[in-house]
């Protein structure tokens, strides 16, 4: 069978009436749009063809249907209409997105908020893998009885740090603050091998008296804290609004659906690349690894630095979001990152 232009038609129309009303659509709802001119009789014969080719369902008997994962797949791929956002739009959130952006967190947790206000679904993003980051700054904090807290600053402004026992008083620690800026800053992490490392031992041991064990466990530390560059951490916003949607209403459903959401490692697995592809990713229903998500959409965009891709930036919603705006959004959101990522990492070393 076919799926001809006609059907093509009625199938957009059930879809777009459906992501409205969450409701199952009668061939009498699609017979009174005047674009598509046809009898209810004529709607209904070819609902129950998309219903036999797998692009519908009918949930009862007696109700009407609802897209399948496969209709939606379609939809997405074939009929979907681009949606454009205003300039004005675009503007302000250009603006909102740049304002006092100083930090690579504070933009992070702007972009996820600002994704949220503009699709009303649950948003999550992943951090940048600072691995290519250059250091800016190394701190030793003494936090008293010989515990020391070391904190690395990136250009770009984020921030890692560690805390670790070392027995050693407050005028070594500042004297081997001294030694590690000199040695790291300016520097990426992917730059400080083991034989750099080793530099850094031999300057230690010829200008502070410590003892084999707290040197050892100096170097430890540094080398672990530089690690910790490269963990990508991730944020989650307006989880429970999820819970809006009919589609949990049944309460064991949707605390499985929560529990999932809390879990980090679940995220980040859940919002991995894509065999490597770049753009915009839409997994509907049962295309999502998680059975969690079966009645859900997860639509995710890369953005990059300098043309790399750094992070994922994503929306959770139910399979009939408005897919258009929220990847029109995504996109958006996505460059404007792009362009502050540019700047703060990249853009202040051209001049």
């Amino acid at each position: 069978m076919e799926l001809n232009e006609r059907k093509k038609l009625i199938l957009k129309a059930i879809i777009d009436e459906y992501m409205g009303t969450a409701e199952p659509v009668g061939s009498r709802a699609i017979s009174k749009r005047e674009e598509l001119g046809l009898s209810s009789a004529t709607i209904r014969n070819e609902m129950a063809d998309l219903e036999e080719m797998g692009y519908l369902v009918q949930p009862h008997t007696s109700a009407g249907r609802i897209p399948s994962d496969m209709g939606y797949r379609f939809y997405v791929n074939s009929l979907m209409s681009r949606y454009q956002m205003s300039v004005e739009a675009v503007e302000r959130l250009r603006a909102e997105m740049e304002q006092k952006v100083t930090q690579l967190e504070m933009l992070i947790k702007k972009a996820s908020v600002i994704t949220t206000l503009l699709t009303n679904y649950t948003t999550v993003i992943s951090t940048p893998d600072l691995n290519g980051a250059e250091i800016k700054k190394v701190d030793l904090v003494s936090l008293g009885g010989g515990v020391v807290m070391i904190v690395i600053i990136t250009k770009a402004g984020a921030i890692k740090n560690k805390v670790v026992s070392m027995g050693v008083d407050e005028g070594i620690v500042t004297e081997l603050s001294e030694i590690l800026n000199r040695a790291l800053s300016g520097l990426m992490a992917q730059d400080i091998t083991f034989a750099k490392i080793q530099e850094m031992q031999k300057e230690i041991e010829q200008r502070l008296d410590l003892t084999p064990k707290i040197l050892v466990n100096i170097l430890n530390f540094v080398y672990e804290a530089i690690e910790a560059l490269d963990e990508t951490e991730i944020y989650i916003e307006n989880t429970k609004s999820i819970l809006r949607y009919p589609e949990y209403s049944n309460v064991e459903k949707a605390q499985k659906l929560l529990t999932l959401l809390e879990d980090e490692k679940n995220l980040k697995q859940m919002i991995a690349s894509d065999d490597g592809k770049s753009g915009v990713h839409i997994k509907i229903g049962k295309e999502n690894q998680f059975e969690e998500l079966a009645d859900c959409s997860l639509v995710t965009v890369d953005y990059s630095i300098n043309g790399k891709s750094a992070g994922k930036l994503g929306v959770i919603g139910p399979k009939r979001m408005d897919y258009a705006k929220v990847v029109a959004s995504l996109d958006c959101i996505s460059n404007h990152i792009d362009k502050i990522l540019y700047q703060l990492y990249i853009g202040e070393g051209e001049g």
